[in-house]
């Protein structure tokens, strides 16, 4: 089937499902909508740079991403036919039917070691990669793919755990994101924060803070510690990171709101996901605000995406007056969206799901949605660009391993990736 005839037959399912999705009256229409930029402004704050630099001399173990990779101890594995019952082709659902020309399938896809794909206390969320870090999609020489998981579980937070592939030697080890304390003796401690989205961009690691906004972390101070002990921070004569080899200390934060919880509001804009987008000039930063369902309030509706311009030879968003002043700003119709990308002005939401696919949406502003098959728990999404900065892979992360309850192991954790140009 032609491309302009395989379009039709997917318009017609996508209104046609649609149609079929409950709406309340009083919700928006199904467009996705400009809104003013004017509350989404970021204040930088680089305070802990120095408290970064004097940890970094006080342990004297700064390694490289290439050295971390060198020492990578978990091997990247095959997907199980469990894990792969995730995937979009494996689309199951017969409350929404998609035609066949809405299935999308993956490309390439791979699974964790034993021990993470089952993992209850650590969850992924947060992807990026080298593509973003640079235009020739490489990191030094390697193909870098970074993976950020939370900690959920009571008792001390341990905060968030960053997994750093190596994506042709097939193996990743995991380095916790730390933030150094403000005190006389150099020390740190674990960043207890969701970590839904990330974004590589030269040595700045990128990561939503969903209440307060952006923090970042540099990779050029990436920190050997003691693995011997599960404390944080020094202890005696070393430094611990709770049995992680390695530590990633964060040097500054954009910050949007000092409040202790995030409600969606006007004037309050939700930190949820992060994107990179190379076909703007400048490239631009992707936020991403995840809503449980639709508003009445069409300053919210499903949830916003805001955009910040990114300074080429920094890497630091452009500032107006002092400020990261937001480029633009969308309503999307559709909610539960865990991750966002635009590419060439039109936007991609990754819906989640807990036990079921979901779907992955499509539009520009001022249009309606497209739909196609998406992920069981998709998460945060990458563009892996092609040569050149053209269309490539568009990845994700799924995150569960367990039912909600965490009750039943139901083994759905993979990486994936779609062709971007695939996405209608």
């Amino acid at each position: 089937m032609g491309k302009r005839w395989r379009t039709v037959v997917l318009l017609v399912c996508t209104y046609a499902l649609v149609a079929a999705l409950p709406v309340r009256a009083e919700e928006a229409d199904d467009l996705v909508h400009s809104r003013p930029v004017d509350a989404f402004t970021l204040t930088p704050d680089w305070s802990l740079e120095p408290y970064a630099v004097k940890l970094e001399a006080a342990l004297g173990t700064t390694r490289s991403v290439a050295a971390v990779l060198g020492d990578a101890n978990r091997p990247i594995e095959t997907c199980s036919a469990t894990q792969q019952q995730a995937l979009p082709e494996h689309y199951a659902r017969t409350d929404f039917p998609l035609g066949s020309g809405q299935i999308l399938h993956s490309s390439d896809r791979f699974c964790w070691d034993e021990g993470d794909s089952k993992v209850t206390y650590w969850v992924p969320q947060g992807i990026t990669g080298s593509s973003d870090a640079d235009d020739d999609g490489l990191w030094g020489e390697n193909r870098v793919m970074l993976v950020s998981w939370y900690y959920d579980l009571t008792g001390p937070d341990k905060g968030v755990r960053v997994s750093f592939l190596d994506v042709a030697n097939r193996r990743y080890r995991h380095v916790l994101l730390v933030e150094p304390t403000r005190t006389t003796t150099p020390n740190y401690q674990a960043v207890p924060i969701h970590a839904g989205g990330l974004a590589w961009l030269g040595h700045y690691l990128y990561v939503t803070d969903t209440v307060g906004g952006l923090r970042v972390f540099d990779v050029n101070r990436i920190l050997e510690v003691s693995d011997a002990q599960d404390v944080i921070g020094k202890s005696g004569n070393a430094y611990y990171a709770h049995n992680y080899k390695y530590v990633l200390p964060q040097v500054a934060s954009y910050v949007h709101s000092v409040a202790e919880k995030c409600v969606p509001s006007a004037t309050q804009l939700c930190f949820s996901s992060l994107s990179l987008d190379r076909s703007t000039t400048p490239d631009t930063l992707v936020v991403g605000e995840y809503r449980d369902e639709r508003s009445a309030d069409a300053a919210v509706d499903g949830g916003r995406v805001v955009r910040y311009r990114v300074d080429a030879s920094t890497r630091l968003p452009v500032l107006t007056n002092g400020k990261a002043v937001a480029h633009d700003a969308v309503t999307s119709p559709r909610s539960n969206v865990q991750g966002v990308q635009t590419w060439e002005d039109r936007y991609y939401f990754g819906r989640s799901s807990n036990r079921q696919h979901s779907w992955m949406y499509s539009a520009v502003t001022g249009g309606a949605t497209t739909t196609n098959s998406w992920a069981v728990g998709g998460e945060d999404l990458y563009h892996e660009h092609g040569p050149g900065i053209t269309a490539g892979k568009l990845w994700t992360v799924t995150e569960h391993a367990w039912s909600v309850d965490r009750g039943t192991f139901i083994d759905k954790r993979a990486i994936f990736a779609v062709p971007l140009t695939e996405i209608d």
